[in-house]
């Protein structure tokens, strides 16, 4: 098969990340795959899973972005009719609506696959708006945003769910020591966060739970528009948490960590969260509806979003408990199975063949 996927940019990010799983794997069952996107730092990622990549603008909302998002869309449109796709797989809304009027006047018979990866809780009723007018179905990445886009006015019965997977393989003792000095980490107990540098991720939580406790240091793996700002609220918090960038090593990170923090307001499924309890990191997590769908309650601490007490409360717990720890570690070991990576990747191959053979359900 043909397939293309369309995503915003290629950025550090899970839906970025999951783009180039399918890119690899596809590729590896012989069909051929194009990733058309936006600019960002994993374009070189594209071509090591076996893939082409195509640079279309960047696009965002609003009227002042109109002469991009026609350029993007002419650019796709040539993309579309030069490598005549089987399935168009668009991930999120402002994609799935670029590739919508790509297709316009195409003579091919090609089917346009929507995943829809998790928008904010407010832009549901908006997203159900337009996946109506664009999607036949749409693929979720999640129960609970199946559950969210339904409640919002999309109907249940064109809801397909693919529940993302994610896992990391540990790393070398060796990894582990040449990051922690490549890092400059220091020997104190660590304390990480990973993710992208956006409210999403409410990294002010963090900030503040890390002014509440003395002994650990504190990082945060990650890139994204709000780093100075974070930086400058880190400074007037008394500088106890570094920003590292984007950290390639990740398993390494994880390795080092005593606890691995993920303080989001919201997710659909962040599969960050679930590679750090592949490798048995002892988390503790924000109780949003994307986390507590899949992970266990004995597998991490779960705290309600926004209180920055409860989070600096559960890390000094992980800290000062080594049985704590080690159940965490266990209990994280032991459902890591669940959400491995291979049954998502073999329902998505899956479901491009179904799309194309017109089955009435794609997963």
């Amino acid at each position: 098969m043909r397939i293309l996927h369309v995503l915003p940019g290629l950025s550090p990010g899970g839906m970025e990340r999951l783009v180039i799983q399918l890119a690899a794997d596809t590729t590896g069952h012989g069909d051929s795959v194009v990733v058309a996107s936006g600019p960002g730092a994993w374009t070189g990622e594209v071509a090591r899973a076996g893939a082409a990549h195509v640079a279309l603008p960047a696009t965002s909302r609003g009227i002042a972005s109109s002469m991009a998002t026609a350029t993007a869309t002419a650019r796709l449109a040539r993309c579309i009719r030069h490598t005549r796709p089987h399935v168009v797989h668009a991930h999120n809304v402002r994609a799935t609506a670029l590739a919508k009027l790509a297709l316009v006047g195409t003579r091919d018979r090609i089917v346009l696959m929507p995943t829809l990866h998790g928008v904010a809780p407010g832009d549901y009723r908006a997203a159900s708006r337009v996946l109506r007018r664009v999607a036949h179905r749409v693929i979720v990445c999640a129960p609970s945003v199946a559950r969210s886009l339904e409640a919002a006015g999309f109907p249940g019965d064109r809801i397909d769910v693919i529940t993302n997977g994610a896992a990391l393989h540990p790393a070398s003792l060796q990894r582990q020591i040449d990051l922690r000095v490549s890092l400059q980490l220091g020997s104190a107990p660590l304390v990480v966060g990973i993710g992208r540098l956006v409210e999403q991720k409410n990294w002010p939580v963090f900030i503040e739970a890390a002014g509440r406790l003395e002994g650990p240091s504190f990082a945060v793996a990650g890139e994204g528009p709000l780093r100075r700002e974070l930086m400058d609220l880190a400074r007037e918090a008394g500088n106890r948490v570094r920003f590292l960038g984007v950290v390639d090593d990740i398993a390494a990170l994880v390795g080092l960590a005593s606890c691995v923090v993920f303080t989001s307001t919201w997710e659909g499924l962040p599969l960050t969260l679930l590679e750090a309890l592949s490798l048995g990191a002892p988390v503790v997590a924000t109780a949003v509806d994307g986390v507590t769908d899949l992970v266990p309650p004995a597998a991490a601490l779960l705290v309600s979003p926004g209180d920055s007490a409860a989070v600096s409360e559960a890390i000094s717990r992980v800290l000062a408990d080594d049985n704590l720890a080690t159940d965490l570690r266990r209990n994280a070991l032991a459902a890591a199975p669940s959400w491995g990576p291979q049954d998502m990747l073999d329902r998505y191959r899956n479901a491009y063949r179904a799309a194309w053979a017109g089955e009435p359900h794609w997963a």
